[in-house]
């Protein structure tokens, strides 16, 4: 009995799953769901486990995290700070702790994350 507590099992491995990027997002609005497509939105806005979908017509609900969010759309959104996600396509202007959009929102970077985000920004 001793014997077999002491012995070590092999641990199976899962496959990587690569998640493609999705280019539409279900949000909900009045009570209503519908689709609306990734590059329409200029930021996410997270509030708790809920976020905002931002676009240049209004905020549409999400019942997700922002984390989850974040690994969904891709690689065309940056982190910036805690709340918010910007969309990289809307950038109408960078300074050095600030982002403002087109849509006209001037969004914050976080002070952690201010390095991460202008190498990110300054890649593509």
């Amino acid at each position: 009995m001793k014997a077999l507590l002491n012995q070590t099992f092999p641990v199976p491995t899962l496959p990587s799953i690569e998640i493609p990027n999705q280019t539409s997002i279900t949000v909900y609005n009045m009570g209503r769901a519908f689709s609306i497509r990734t590059v329409e939105i200029t930021h996410f806005e997270g509030v708790g486990n809920y976020t905002f979908a931002c676009t240049r017509n209004g905020r549409y609900l999400i019942s997700k995290c922002l984390k989850t969010i974040h690994d969904m759309v891709g690689n065309d959104f940056v982190r910036v700070h805690k709340s918010y996600i910007i969309n990289r396509q809307h950038i109408k202007s960078r300074l050095f702790s600030h982002i403002q959009l087109s849509c006209g929102k001037d969004i914050t970077i976080a002070r952690r994350r201010l390095r991460e985000t202008h190498e990110t920004l300054a890649i593509k």
